[in-house]
C-alpha cells in the first residue's frame, strides 16, 4: 500500500478533531474593568492591627495567641470617599478556620454564645449616644488607634486553642464601595505553660535591713492554659553578699556549695516510658517529684549575715534550672527496621525554658543598714506612630513577652522603680537607652523623662516618697515617686535589633545591687509592605488618542508602619518605563499624562508604592486605548471621501477612491422608492485595512461634492449589487460644496469595498405591491397538516415576497409562524408536527415589500385533524378460512361519525400497535374477504382492523386474532424452462441469482490480483503511480 495512505488517514483524524473543537473557547479573552473614582461616603476597613495575624513557616509560627489570655480588637477604619460619614456601625466576628484560611462557623465562648459583637452606635448625630458624630473624608476613625467597642467597653475575647478567622465589617448607608467594607486575618491560639518562682522575706519587706536572722519563703506554682504537671522541677538557690549561714527549715545546709539545687513537688509513681510496638503497649514506671497543676509548693529557710562587715549586704536568688514532661515527643520516635514503620513511643523530655521566662527567677535583698537599690522594672517598644512621630501607638511589645516588631517610628520606653529598704530615701537617676541595629551600629540616649509618645506624659522626678529640691534653690518642693519613666524615639528598619537599658543611681549613694540596673532584649523587626487600597481611572468614557482630556489615574494606599503616609513614595510605569511626569516621588499618588500614539491597544499601567524601609507593593491597571484615526481620498472628478474611525490597532488607517463610469448606474430602480434614477457621481471606494466589529469603537464617513453636481442622495452598492441608502440629504460646507455624512451603526466592521453612488432627482417613496392574492383556499390534511393554495392577480416584482402567517387561535398571536416565499409559488403545506389535534388555526397569505402588503389577501381558519375521532375500535374480531380466502369480520365500538373506511392489516407473527404491518386491505364495512397467500409452508397469520377518517388518518391497534396457515409444496414440473419444480419459495434465492453472485466474486478476484501485481518492494512505493 502507498505510504501516503497512513498520512492521509492521520490528516483526516486531525480534521475531525479540529471540527469538534469550539473555536470560541480558543478565542476566550478576559475583560479588565476600568474603575472610576469613588463618589460618596465610603467606609473602608484598611487593616486589623490587633491581634496580629499569625504567620507560619517551617521554622514555626509567629504572633500566636496564648489560650486563656484576654485580647482586644483594633482596626484602621477610614473614610475613603469624598463625603463625610455621618452614620456608621461595625461588626466583629470570630469564625472557626477550616485549616486553609477559610471561615466556617461562628466560634462560641465558654457559655455557648456566638463570638460576634455588633456596635450600632459608632457614628451618629447624637453625641450622647455615639462615640463620634462624623468621620471626614480621608480621616481614620479614632485617629488611627481605635479599640473596637461594644456596649461602651472594649471588646474582649478570651480564646481557647484552635485556628480562627477574625473579621471586621463596617456598614454605613449609601456606601460608595461595599467591596472594601471588611477585612479578615487568621490567628492561631496555642496552649502555654509557665513555672512561677517567687521569693519573699517573711517580714513582708521588699528589702530587709537591721541585725538578726532573716527568714524567707520560696513559692513555686505550675501554671498554664491546660493541665500542666511538670516532673523533677529543679530550682537553684544561691546566696550572695556577706552571708554566714543559709539553711532550710528542715535544717538542710544550703550554703555548703556555691549553690543548692532543690527538686520541688511530691514524690509520685508515674509512667516514664510507653513502648507502643507491643500489644498491649509495654509501660515502665518510676518515682518522680511531680509539681501538681496550680498547686503551690512552698519551701522556707533562714539567712544569717556578718553584721561586723562594713555596710554589710546580702541576697538570695531562686532560678528555674529544668523540668521534665511526659508526652509523645519527636525524641521518642523509633523506626521499626523490619517494617519501616514509625513508632511514636511516649517518653520523658527535659526542658529549660517555659512560656514566660520573666517568672522563672526571683531575688530578695537586704543589708544591715538602709538597703539602697533602684532597678529597671520593664522595657517596652511602642509602635504605630506617624512618620513624624505624632499620633498614638497601636501596639506594644515588652521584654516580658517579646515578639516581632514592625519597621517605622517607635518609642523605646523604660520603667524604673525604687527597690530600697526605706521608701523615704530618695534617689536621683538617669537611664542610658541604646538600640543596636543589624549592622552593629548603636544609637544611645541618656534620659530621665518621657514627655511625648506615650500617655501619660512623665516629667523627671526622684525615686522615693520624700520632698526634694526640684528647682535647685535649696528648698524641697516636690515629692518623689516610687516609679519613673524614660523613653527615646527611633526609626526602626528590618533585621534583628537589641534594645538595652542601663540605670544609673546619681550622687554619692552606692547601689547595693547594680545587677538589676541592666536589662536588654533582642527581637526581629519586620517590614509590613504598604497596601494599595484602590487603583482608579478617573476618566469617564472610552480613551483614545487626540482626546482633549488627558489620562488621569489615582491610587489610595495605606501603610500600617506609616499611617500618615509621610514616608511613602509612588511611581507609575508601563513595561518597566516610568511615565513622564509620574516618576517616583512622594507627590505622585495621582498621575495625569497625555495619551500618546504608542499607548494604543492594551496599555497596562503599573502603580508601585514604596515605603521608607525598602518595602514596595505593585498593582496593574489594564487600560484600553483606541486609535483615533481615519483616511481621505479625492477622485479626478473632485469628489472627496473621508473616513473617521476609532479602532483597536496602532497602524495607520487609509482609504482609496476612484471615479466609476456613470453609465453603470443609469435608470436604476432604488429599493423602497418608485421610478428610476441615474447617478450624477460614482466612486469606487476601498479601505486600506479592515477591522472586525470588536476592533472598532465608532466610525463615520463623509462624501464632499460640489453643489452644482445636483446630487440628492448617497447610496452604497456592494460588489453583489446590494443597494443601501446611507444619506438622503447633504449639509453645507460652504457656498459651493456640500457633504453627505453617514455614521455607521455600532458593532459594525469597517465598511467593505464597494461603490458610493450619488443619485440625482428627488426620491419618490415606493408603494405596496401591485400584485395581490386571489383564489385562496386553506384546508386540513392528513396528520394535522394544513394545505394552502392561491393565485396571484397582477405582476410581482423581484423585491416582492409572498408572506404567510399562521396563528394557533385568533390572528395577532405573539408566537406566530411566519415565512416568505418567492415569485411563482402558489401552494404551501404547514406540517402537522406543528399543530394540535382539533385546534383551529388562523392563516393569512399576502404579497408584501419593504413598504407594506397589498390587498386583497388570503385569510382563513382551519381546524387541524391528526386522528380519528369518536374513540372507535374493533371488537369481537373473527377470522375464518373459506377455500382460498380468509373471511374477517368484527363489530365497531364507540362513535363512528368520523369513520369512512377500515383497514384490515395482517402478517406472519404477532405485532403491537406501534409496529403494525404494512400489508392491509381497505373496506367500507366491518367485514372483508382476503385472498390467502400461495407460498408453501406452515405459518400463523395475525390480523387487526383500524378505522380511517376522510383525510386518511388512521388509528393503531395490536393484533386482535390469528389463524393457522398450511400449504404443501407443488412437486409438479411445468415446462417453464427451469429444473425447479413448483414455485420458488418466498424468501429463497433463485438459481439465476446464484450464478450472478459467482460471477461477481470471480471479477473481484481478478481485479484484486491485478492490483497486487502492480505492487513491488516497499522501497519503491513512493515511485509508483497508484491509480486506485
Amino acid at each position: 500500500m502507498n505510504k501516503k495512505t497512513p498520512m492521509i488517514l492521520v490528516a483526516m483524524l486531525l480534521l475531525s478533531l479540529m471540527a469538534s473543537i469550539d473555536m470560541a473557547e480558543l478565542k476566550e479573552t478576559v475583560d479588565v474593568e476600568e474603575t472610576s473614582a469613588r463618589s460618596g461616603a465610603d467606609a473602608e476597613v484598611i487593616a486589623i492591627t490587633s491581634p496580629k495575624e499569625t504567620t507560619c513557616t517551617n521554622a514555626g509560627c509567629r504572633n500566636t495567641l496564648n489560650a486563656g489570655e484576654t485580647t482586644n480588637f483594633e482596626a484602621y477604619i477610614q473614610n475613603s470617599g469624598d463625603v463625610d460619614i455621618t452614620e456608621l456601625s461595625y461588626t466583629v466576628s470570630v469564625f472557626l478556620s477550616d485549616g486553609d484560611g477559610n471561615p466556617t462557623l461562628l466560634a462560641k465562648d465558654a457559655a455557648g454564645n456566638d463570638l460576634q459583637w455588633q456596635n450600632t452606635d459608632v457614628i451618629c448625630g447624637n453625641a450622647n449616644l455615639c462615640d463620634f458624630t462624623s468621620l471626614a473624608q480621608g480621616n481614620v476613625l479614632g485617629g488611627g488607634k481605635y479599640i473596637l467597642q461594644y456596649a461602651g467597653n472594649p471588646i474582649e475575647w478570651t480564646p481557647i486553642v484552635g485556628d480562627y478567622i477574625i473579621e471586621v465589617l463596617v456598614d454605613t448607608p449609601s456606601d460608595a464601595d461595599a467591596g472594601n467594607d471588611a477585612q479578615t486575618i487568621e490567628v492561631s491560639v496555642e496552649n502555654w505553660y509557665d513555672i512561677q518562682v517567687d521569693l519573699s522575706w517573711d517580714s513582708g519587706k521588699v528589702a530587709e535591713s537591721g541585725a538578726g536572722v532573716k527568714a524567707w519563703s520560696l513559692s513555686v506554682i505550675a501554671n498554664g492554659s491546660d493541665t500542666f504537671d511538670p516532673r523533677n522541677v529543679v530550682i537553684r538557690l544561691k546566696g550572695s553578699g556577706d552571708i554566714t549561714a543559709l539553711q532550710s527549715n528542715d535544717g538542710t545546709d544550703l550554703y555548703a556549695d556555691a549553690f543548692y539545687d532543690l527538686t520541688v513537688g511530691t514524690s509520685t509513681t508515674v509512667e516514664t516510658f510507653t513502648n507502643v510496638s507491643t500489644d498491649p503497649p509495654q509501660i515502665d514506671t518510676d518515682a518522680r517529684n511531680v509539681l501538681a497543676y496550680k498547686t503551690e509548693f512552698t519551701y522556707g529557710g533562714s539567712l544569717t549575715f556578718d553584721g561586723s562587715a562594713e555596710e554589710a549586704s546580702y541576697g538570695l536568688t531562686a532560678q528555674l534550672v529544668s523540668y521534665t514532661q511526659y508526652s509523645q515527643f519527636d525524641s521518642c520516635q523509633e523506626t521499626d527496621p523490619a517494617t519501616n514503620e514509625t513508632l511514636n513511643h511516649i517518653c520523658e523530655e527535659e526542658f529549660t525554658q517555659d512560656a514566660y521566662p520573666s517568672t522563672d527567677d526571683d531575688e530578695i535583698l537586704g543589708s544591715e543598714a538602709t538597703y539602697h537599690d533602684i532597678r529597671v522594672a520593664r522595657m517596652t517598644v511602642a509602635q504605630g506612630y506617624n512618620a513624624d512621630g505624632t499620633g498614638n501607638p497601636t501596639s506594644m511589645v515588652s521584654d516580658d513577652a517579646p515578639a516581632d516588631l514592625n519597621v517605622g517610628i517607635s518609642y523605646f520606653h523604660v520603667e524604673v522603680e525604687h527597690r530600697g529598704s526605706d521608701p523615704s530615701v530618695n534617689y536621683d537617676w538617669n537611664v542610658t537607652l541604646s538600640i543596636t541595629n543589624p549592622e552593629g551600629v548603636e544609637s544611645t540616649v541618656v534620659a530621665n523623662s518621657c514627655e511625648s509618645g506615650l500617655e501619660p506624659s512623665y516629667m523627671h522626678k526622684e525615686l522615693g516618697t520624700s520632698l526634694y529640691d526640684s528647682t535647685g534653690d535649696g528648698n524641697p518642693d516636690l515629692p518623689g515617686e516610687l516609679t519613673g519613666y524614660a523613653c527615646m524615639m527611633t526609626n526602626l528598619d528590618t533585621g534583628e535589633h537589641t534594645f538595652a537599658a542601663t540605670l544609673t543611681l546619681e550622687g554619692k549613694t552606692n547601689d547595693a545591687r547594680p545587677s538589676n540596673n541592666d536589662r536588654s532584649m533582642t527581637v526581629d523587626v519586620r517590614n509590613n509592605e504598604p497596601m494599595i487600597l484602590s487603583l482608579d481611572l478617573m476618566n469617564e468614557g472610552e480613551l483614545f488618542t487626540g482626546q482633549e482630556t488627558p489620562l488621569q489615574m489615582s491610587a489610595t494606599v495605606f501603610d500600617v508602619d506609616d499611617p500618615s503616609a509621610a514616608g511613602l513614595e509612588y511611581s507609575w510605569s508601563n513595561a518597566g518605563n516610568e511615565l513622564p511626569g509620574c516618576e517616583r516621588s512622594n507627590q505622585a499618588q495621582s498621575c495625569t499624562i497625555p495619551i500618546l500614539n504608542s499607548y494604543v491597544t492594551a496599555f497596562p499601567v503599573s502603580f508601585t508604592v514604596y515605603d521608607a524601609n525598602g518595602g514596595s507593593t505593585s498593582e496593574e491597571l489594564m487600560l484600553t486605548i483606541w486609535n483615533n484615526g481615519g483616511g481621505s481620498a479625492t477622485t479626478d472628478a473632485g469628489i472627496t471621501v473621508s473616513y473617521a474611525i476609532k479602532y483597536y490597532a496602532p497602524s495607520e488607517f487609509s482609504i482609496t477612491a476612484t471615479d466609476t463610469p456613470l453609465s453603470n448606474y443609469e435608470n436604476k430602480e432604488l429599493p423602497g422608492y418608485s421610478g428610476t434614477y441615474s447617478a450624477v457621481g460614482a466612486v469606487e471606494y476601498s479601505p486600506g485595512t479592515t477591522f472586525s466589529a470588536s476592533d472598532v469603537l465608532e466610525q463615520s464617513m463623509g462624501v464632499t461634492v460640489a453643489k452644482d453636481l445636483g446630487a440628492t442622495s448617497l447610496w452604497y452598492v456592494t460588489d453583489a449589487g446590494l443597494w443601501t441608502l446611507i444619506a438622503s440629504e447633504a449639509s453645507d460646507v460652504d457656498a459651493t460644496t456640500e457633504v453627505f455624512e453617514y455614521a455607521l451603526p455600532a458593532d459594525s466592521p469597517v465598511l467593505s469595498a464597494g461603490d458610493l453612488v450619488l443619485m440625482g432627482g428627488s426620491l419618490a417613496q415606493a408603494d405596496v405591491p401591485d400584485a395581490s392574492i386571489t383564489g385562496f383556499s386553506a384546508a386540513a390534511a392528513k396528520g394535522g397538516a394544513i394545505v394552502l393554495n392561491w393565485g396571484v392577480d397582477g405582476t410581482m416584482l423581484e423585491s416582492d415576497s409572498i408572506d404567510i402567517t399562521i396563528c394557533e387561535g385568533d390572528a395577532g398571536c405573539t408566537d406566530a409562524f411566519t415565512t416568505g416565499l418567492g415569485v411563482g409559488t402558489t401552494t404551501f403545506s404547514y406540517s402537522g408536527s406543528n399543530t394540535v389535534h382539533n385546534a383551529y388555526y388562523n392563516v393569512v397569505v399576502e404579497i408584501c415589500n419593504t413598504v407594506g402588503c397589498s390587498t386583497p389577501k388570503g385569510v382563513g381558519n382551519v381546524t387541524a385533524d391528526k386522528s380519528v375521532d369518536g374513540g372507535v375500535s374493533a371488537m369481537n374480531f373473527a377470522v375464518s378460512e373459506s377455500g382460498e380466502t380468509w373471511i374477517v369480520d368484527w363489530d365497531a365500538t364507540g362513535e363512528t361519525y368520523d369513520v369512512v373506511s377500515w383497514n384490515v392489516c395482517y402478517q406472519r407473527g404477532t405485532f403491537n400497535a406501534a409496529n403494525m404491518p404494512s400489508t392491509c386491505v381497505s373496506t367500507a364495512t366491518t367485514d372483508a374477504v382476503i385472498d390467502k397467500p400461495t407460498a408453501a409452508g406452515t405459518y400463523t397469520y395475525y390480523f387487526t382492523a383500524v378505522p380511517v377518517d376522510a383525510l386518511g388518518n388512521t388509528a393503531a391497534e395490536a393484533a386482535l386474532n390469528s389463524i393457522d396457515y398450511q400449504r404443501d409444496a407443488d412437486t409438479s414440473n411445468v415446462d417453464d424452462g427451469t429444473n425447479v419444480t413448483g414455485e420458488t419459495p418466498e424468501g429463497e434465492i433463485p438459481m439465476v441469482a446464484w450464478g450472478l453472485i459467482a460471477g461477481v466474486v470471480l471479477v473481484a478476484f481478478v481485479v484484486g490480483a491485478f492490483i497486487l501485481s502492480r505492487g513491488g518492494n516497499d522501497g519503491d512505493d513512493e515511485s509508483k503511480d497508484w491509480d486506485y
